[in-house]
Formats: structure tokens, C-alpha cells, sequence
């Protein structure tokens, strides 16, 4: 490039980043239809700056964000309207059940009155007539012999009847009950025999839905064949389910441990096994405890850090492995980041590594970084940036997102390590704190 050429590339570049940075100010201002002219601006004056593609995947990015409160804020008025309208409709209710009560209750005391009234009719009447006819004395009938009879025998079978229906007395109960704890010591053999036997069903079923487990999954033919063994073995629901947990599970701890002794490089290993936590379904609580002891037996200390590292380039993701393997972490590696999300729903890593150009993800370093910040198990975990870009306003960019750092490349290894070994020690304080 001759030297009027590369001024002229300056002028241009200055141009543009003076573009960027309204930019920049429109965005923090929220104003993306205006960002997203000027941004189109800088576009046609310097169409190879790597940094209008940053910004344009973050307006894109903010206009989703902004679409889904949108939604949300619509959605919420929808359902507040719904609210106030089935409030209004209990309150309706509420007042026409209680209008009703009135009107109940009116009805009632209008009845009462007018009973009220027949009966002091009545006795009025009766006094009159009382006074009209002389007082006669009332002399109960006399019973004959056969009724006197009659009721004493009634009453003798109520007695009979009484006594019959009593609880038996202390030292009866105790003289019945001897045999029957005599007889206990005869019966505990057989309880041993059926508890032998249902042990023997368990393992049997067990071992079969291991052999069902092999491949990762249990085709519609096998769980046929499961359930008549059920059937014919008695296997309860919940013994099945227990029984079906434990298979699946030592299935999988099988199969980790034949990739992680398999010789593979941490990329290759990660998406191995996260492609087997999806087939084999375990659960991440699950994953953990089956990961922890498999490295517990193959001498790996528990104490090692966990980082997650994305880069799309397979030459600067190798050497970045092998250095943070070298200085005695443990490392997932992902070409993008979109895998990377996928484990990062389940997984808790010390410290995250992302480069910022991925061009073989759907979605950019920036939009991956906020992404990671929305689930909530990973909002403290530490991030750092890497990228091959020197502009000091993306660097400013980047960790005004919130980013812990920032590292250009290219960087040394002892770099790499420092930086890591800071940050770790920093959130640790951070989470005793």
C-alpha cells in the first residue's frame, strides 16, 4: 500500500469510527432505528470494519429484547384486563348472593312473625275455651299383667344384648394372644424367603434394563418386552422407575468413562459427552455426581477449576486448551456458541473464555455474553473476552457490557494464566463475601 493509499485508508477508518461512536451513544440512548442509519452510513464509507458487524448484531439483538418486553407488556395487559374483568364478575356475584341473604333473611323473620302470631292466636283460644270448661285431672292407664311381662323380658334381651357387645377383659386378651406370639418365629423363615425372592426379581430386571440401556435408549420393541417382564416378575411402577434410574444412570457413568480414558482432546470430549447426557437423559445433578466420582477414580483432583472456552478458530482453541491443561484446569472447549449455551444451561464453570468475531455461530460474542448473564446459575461467573481486534472503543465496549476482561490477541500463555488465576481468586473472595 503505498503511502497516499494508507492515508487515504486512514482517513476512512477515522471517519467511520467517528460514525461508530454516535453509534454507540444512540444505542445507549435507545434510539436503534437511528443507530442502525448511522450504522448503514459507516457501512458504505469503510465496508470492511469488523467492528459495524459487532454493532449490528447488538442493535439486532436489542430489537429482539425489545420485541419480547413488547410482548411481554401486551401479554401483561391481556392479562390484567382478564383479572379486572373476573374481579368485577366476583364482585357482581358477591353482590347478588348477598342481596339474595337479605332477602332470605327478610323472608325469614316476616315467617317468624307470623307464627309468632298464630301461636299467641292459639293460646288466646285455648285460655277462653280453659275458662269456658271445668279442670279435669289426668290419671295415667294402669297396665295389664301380660304388658308388665312383656317389658321386663324386652329389657332382660337389652341386658343380655350389652353385656354380649363388651371388650373382653386384660387377661382374656393377653391368654388369646400367646398362641399368636408363639406362632411368630415359625413365620419369620418365610419372610426371608419372600424378601430373597423379590431381591432375585430386582436384579433380574435390573440386568435387563441395563442390557436395554447399552445403546443410549430403549427402542418401543424393548419396552414391550420390559413391560411383560413386569408383569411376570411383579415389578411395581415404583420399583420400575428406581430400578430404570439406576440402570440408566450406571449405563451412562459406562460410557463417560470410556470417552474420558478414550484419548481424546477436550473439544472433542465435551461434545461427546454432552451429546450422551442428551441421550442417556441424566439429569445435571445427576451428571455431577457421576462426573465427580469417575475423576475421583482416575486420580483427577477435585479441586480443578472448570473453564469453558469458545473460539471458532481450531489452531487458537488447541493452543488455548493445552495451556489452561497445562496450568491445571479442567477445560470444556466449543467452536461455538451456540454449543457452548447448550452446556452452559446445566453447567456451572468456574470462569468463561469467549472470542468476540464467532462467524460460524448464530450468535456473536456480544450477544453470547448477555445471553450467559440471563441465566441466572451464571450471573457472577467470571468472562472474559478475547479478540483480535485493537480498537480501544471496543475494548471499552466490551467491558462496559460487564465483562471481567479483556485480552487482544495475540496473547502469551503466562498471560492467559495470570488473568485467570486473578479473576478465580476474585470471585471466590467475592462469593465468601
Amino acid at each position: 500500500m503505498t503511502p497516499s493509499n494508507q492515508h487515504n485508508h486512514e482517513e476512512v477508518r477515522t471517519e467511520a469510527n467517528f460514525i461508530l461512536k454516535v453509534v454507540d451513544q444512540c444505542i445507549k440512548a435507545g434510539l436503534l432505528e437511528e443507530a442502525k442509519g448511522h450504522l448503514d452510513k459507516a457501512r458504505i464509507i469503510d465496508p470492511t470494519n469488523a467492528y459495524i458487524y459487532a454493532f449490528q448484531e447488538r442493535i439486532a439483538f436489542l430489537k429482539e429484547e425489545t420485541a419480547k418486553r413488547n410482548v411481554a407488556v401486551s401479554n401483561r395487559g391481556a392479562r390484567e384486563g382478564a383479572a379486572r374483568a373476573r374481579l368485577e364478575e366476583d364482585r357482581r356475584r358477591a353482590e347478588l348472593e348477598r342481596l339474595k341473604k337479605e332477602a332470605d333473611q327478610q323472608k325469614q323473620r316476616e315467617e317468624w312473625q307470623q307464627k309468632k302470631l298464630e301461636a299467641e292466636k292459639r293460646h288466646e283460644d285455648e285460655s277462653l275455651g280453659a275458662a269456658a270448661h271445668p279442670i279435669q285431672e289426668s290419671v295415667p292407664p294402669s297396665r295389664n299383667v301380660d304388658q308388665t311381662y312383656s317389658i321386663q323380658q324386652e329389657t332382660q334381651q337389652k341386658v343380655e344384648t350389652i353385656q354380649a357387645q363388651r371388650p373382653t377383659p386384660v387377661a382374656t386378651q393377653q391368654n388369646a394372644t400367646a398362641p399368636v406370639l408363639q406362632r411368630v418365629p415359625e413365620t419369620a423363615p418365610h419372610a426371608e424367603q419372600t424378601q430373597k425372592t423379590t431381591d432375585q426379581a430386582h436384579d433380574m430386571y435390573k440386568r435387563v434394563l441395563m442390557l436395554a440401556w447399552a445403546d443410549g435408549a430403549v427402542s418401543p420393541e424393548e419396552q414391550s418386552q420390559l413391560r411383560d417382564l413386569r408383569t411376570t416378575l411383579r415389578i411395581t411402577t415404583e420399583e420400575h422407575t428406581k430400578l430404570d434410574l439406576e440402570a440408566k444412570e450406571e449405563s451412562y457413568a459406562h460410557a463417560f468413562t470410556l470417552v474420558w480414558t478414550s484419548g481424546m482432546n477436550a473439544k472433542e470430549r465435551s461434545a461427546v459427552i454432552n451429546e450422551l447426557r442428551y441421550k442417556y437423559q441424566i439429569s445435571p445433578e445427576a451428571h455431577s455426581r457421576i462426573e465427580s466420582k469417575v475423576l475421583v477414580e482416575f486420580g483427577e483432583h477435585q479441586d480443578k477449576p472448570m473453564l469453558y472456552v469458545i473460539d471458532d478458530d481450531e489452531n487458537t482453541l488447541g493452543m488455548i486448551v493445552r495451556v489452561l491443561e497445562g496450568g491445571g484446569f479442567t477445560v470444556q472447549a466449543y467452536n461455538t456458541s451456540d454449543e457452548a449455551l447448550t452446556g452452559l444451561k446445566v453447567d456451572i464453570p468456574s470462569l468463561i473464555i469467549s472470542d468476540i468475531n464467532l462467524e460460524t455461530s448464530t450468535i456473536g460474542g456480544f450477544s453470547f455474553y448477555e445471553k450467559v448473564r440471563q441465566l441466572h446459575h451464571l450471573s457472577l461467573v467470571p468472562f472474559i473476552f478475547l479478540s483480535g481486534m485493537t480498537d480501544e472503543g471496543m475494548v471499552r465496549y466490551g467491558k462496559g457490557l460487564g465483562a471481567d476482561d479483556y485480552l487482544t490477541k495475540p496473547f502469551s500463555g503466562d498471560m492467559l494464566i495470570d488473568t485467570i488465576k486473578g479473576k478465580l481468586k476474585r470471585y471466590k473472595q467475592m462469593k465468601h463475601n
